[in-house]
């Protein structure tokens, strides 16, 4: 065949694989995959990451409008929604091992050009958010009040904070599968179906905090406790469609519902060697942030130093959600090149997206320091939760660029199937060096509240130099899986 028509249907194919006898056909609507491991780098990165960081931006302005919401009600509600976020997300992290997994071993596959076998590590995706939802939800729900006992909270708070816990703990399944079938999706290079999700979630989810927190029209007034129902339906609504969206056959990733649904414990293996160590690291990274709950309640300040530190999370957070979203890019852009094979790419698109998130969460960290007073007063008008809220601010948004380094690089090594560095990272500065030196700057030394933010912004920038060291020794080009 003459070279140029080779090249063109070569061209015509990229990203299509021709199914064998008895394998579902490719789903028609591959035109929203991306795909990493052929093309100009720079664009495909940007065409993959930019619906990735449009929807954390929106689970990002969903919680600055849940925290609006709640801030209206006064210090103690901001206090227990906001710790009990970051106890639920700490108690779900040890499952959120199988998205990552799920999410890397699918762009492996489809950068070997294996889409059935993408499929099959969706399909066990799905049946593992089905059984740990089940065993999650009765848990979380029993033991909510004993966990935020444990983090400092009492009286009004912990109330509070119990109710909006257990509330959350009844969508586990389907807030497990939605997070699940993301990840497969994005993983596959298709991140433009998830935002479209993303953005149905986040407007059924404001419209129904609004009518449940103060009870408009036929809907009951539920304060805090509407708050976690509206979050429930939206993400239970939000789990159903990714469900049908992967099974329909007209996305980038089928998973047809006459496959074989059995546990495979080869794929079980696979997606846990990747996911359980970054599994355990956001744990222990949640772990070391939650002791700063506890830190915080042993000073003068207590609630009000809490509640200002929740508001300063809230509106950090845009910042971390882009980190994530890169690190989500990163594990997808280095996984597909080393499925292709392709190391030297693999080991360029990691560094882009490292730079990339460094320098935009710099700008965002800048901004924060700057406009610090006015948006903490955004959120409530207690003189005390302001001061807080504005100096635990402009101090952790001084770290947020080495955030930023640290996610991408961490995202890039679990691509390349290296996850016990980051897991290494974290435990060391972010679970103990920062909480340490936040309790002796804080309690033994006495500085009271703005030591215990100084003591976790050092450990996140040493952390964050630690995992770049390890991505540029680039032992992780030696991993096979």
């Amino acid at each position: 065949m003459p070279e140029g028509i080779r090249d063109t249907l070569d061209d015509l194919d990229q990203d299509c694989v021709v199914p064998a006898e008895g394998e579902p056909e490719p789903p028609p609507a591959v035109t929203r995959r991306v795909d990493l491991t052929q093309g100009h780098l720079l664009k495909q990165i940007v065409l993959l990451s930019w619906p990735i960081v449009a929807g954390s931006f929106l689970q990002w302005l969903m919680g600055v409008v849940d925290m609006k919401m709640v801030g209206t009600l006064g210090p103690a509600p901001i206090a227990a929604v906001g710790t009990s976020r970051d106890a639920i997300f700490t108690f779900l992290t040890l499952i959120f091992a199988v998205a990552t997994g799920t999410q890397v071993m699918t762009a492996r596959y489809m950068g070997e050009r294996n889409p059935q076998r993408a499929a099959d590590v969706a399909r066990q995706a799905i049946i593992l958010a089905v059984l740990c939802g089940l065993v999650l939800a009765p848990a979380g729900y029993f033991l909510s009040d004993n966990l935020l006992a444990r983090l400092g909270a009492e009286t009004e708070t912990l109330a509070l904070g119990s109710g909006y816990m257990r509330t959350f703990f009844i969508g586990t399944v389907p807030l497990l599968l939605g997070f699940m079938l993301s990840a497969a999706l994005q993983g596959a290079g298709d991140s433009l179906t998830p935002l479209y999700v993303n953005l149905g979630v986040v407007g059924a989810n404001i419209v129904l905090n609004y009518m449940l927190i103060f009870g408009v029209g036929p809907f009951p007034e539920l304060g805090v406790i509407g708050a976690a129902w509206g979050t429930v339906i939206a993400r239970t609504l939000a789990g159903l469609a990714l469900f049908i969206i992967v099974v329909s056959g007209k996305f980038a990733l089928h998973v047809p519902l006459r496959g074989r649904w059995r546990i495979d414990f080869d794929l079980w293996r696979k997606v846990f060697y990747i996911g359980v160590p970054s599994s355990i690291e956001g744990f222990a990274r949640n772990m070391g942030f939650l002791s700063l709950f506890w830190i915080l309640n042993k000073t003068a300040a207590g609630q009000m130093a809490v509640a200002g530190y929740a508001i300063s999370v809230q509106i950090r957070m845009f910042g971390v959600m882009f980190g994530l979203a890169l690190m989500s890019a990163a594990m997808t852009a280095v996984s597909q090149n080393m499925g292709a094979g392709d190391v030297e790419r693999a080991e360029k698109s990691g560094w882009t997206i490292c730079g990339i998130s460094t320098g935009a969460m710099a700008l965002m960290g800048l901004a924060s320091i700057l406009l610090a007073s006015p948006l903490i007063r955004f959120f409530t008008d207690s003189t005390d939760a302001i001061h807080w809220g504005i100096v635990s601010l402009v101090v952790l948004s001084i770290s947020l660029p080495f955030t930023g380094l640290s996610m991408g690089c961490a995202g890039s090594l679990r691509g390349a199937g290296d996850t016990l560095s980051p897991l290494y990272a974290t435990i060391i500065f972010t679970t103990f060096v920062g909480p340490i030196l936040a309790y002796v700057l804080t309690v033994t030394l006495g500085y009271g509240p703005i030591g215990a933010w100084i003591g976790v912004a050092i450990g996140g920038l040493l952390q964050s130099l630690m995992v770049a060291w390890i991505f540029k020794r680039a032992k992780w080009k030696q991993i096979v899986l």
